[in-house]
Parts: C-alpha cells; structure tokens; sequence
C-alpha cells in the first residue's frame, strides 16, 4: 500500500510538474514591433483581415482594469478576438462546446513608447489537448493563417 501511494505522489508531481513547467511558447507565437502601441493595433487588424478574420471582439483591459477602480499603473493590453467565420462553424461542428474557446485571442501588449508585442495563441497546440482528431484541419488553418499575419507585419 506504502508503495501503491509513493507512486501515485510520483505520478502527480510529474503530471503537475509537466503542466506548470510548460514552457509558454508551447501555446503562442508572438512577434515585437518597433512601433507604438495604436500603430501596432491597426497593423495586426489589417494583416488578420488579409487572412479572412474579422476582430469580433476588443477589450482594452486597461482602461477595464482603471473602471473597476484598479490603480494597478496597468500599461496598454488590449485583447483581440479573431474570427474566420467558415473555419468557426467547421469547428462548432466537430466539437459542440468550442465555443468556449472562440474566438481566437491575440494580445497587444505595450512594451514602451515605441515597442509593441503581438501574442497569437497557437490553436492547434490548444485545440489538440482536447483529444478530437476532427477540430485539427481547421486549428491548422487557423494556425498557418495567423502566422501568415505575424509575418506580414
């Protein structure tokens, strides 16, 4: 029984050792610009939408944190909502409850003045933790097209 429970100890460690050790690449792919915060916006909107995404939704999370009476001295972050209607509804058919997870988040992040991140989450590696073989087509174009867009900017 003692070592029935070392191992199951074991095997939790390893499994939460995998799951807070990932490293962060294994989920986004982002890009710095040498560009302002606005600038780097538009740019990214206008790469995605050469890709057939819309941007359905756009939080400004600072401006949201400075409502909610946070003085947390929060730089720009601005949370996109990407969406290819076409490449959504095939995946709303192959996994009911997607939705959860659309539309597909891009972040822009201010870095200074003249410094802008784009963080793209990578939807094949998030898409593929959920065991269905079927939503991997579409995640797969989903992924190709936004680094096309990273790429164009």
């Amino acid at each position: 029984m003692k070592r029935l429970i070392t191992l199951v100890v074991i095997l939790s460690a390893i499994t939460v050792s995998n799951i807070n050790g990932q490293k962060m690449d294994k989920y986004y792919f982002s890009k710095t610009l040498n560009l302002p915060f606005e600038e780097a916006s538009d740019k990214i909107k206008a790469a995605l939408a050469e890709q057939q995404f819309g941007i359905v939704t756009e939080v400004d999370m600072h401006k949201k944190f400075i409502e909610k009476g946070i003085d947390a001295n929060a730089k720009p972050y601005r949370l996109l909502g990407a969406c290819n209607p076409k490449l959504a509804y095939d995946t709303v058919l192959a996994e009911e409850n997607i939705g959860l997870f659309l539309p597909c988040k891009v972040l822009v992040k201010y870095i200074d003045e003249n410094t802008t991140e784009i963080v793209m989450i990578d939807p094949t590696v998030v898409m593929g933790t959920l065991g269905n073989p079927e939503l991997i087509p579409a995640a797969e174009k989903v992924t190709k097209s936004f680094k096309a867009a990273l790429d164009k900017i």
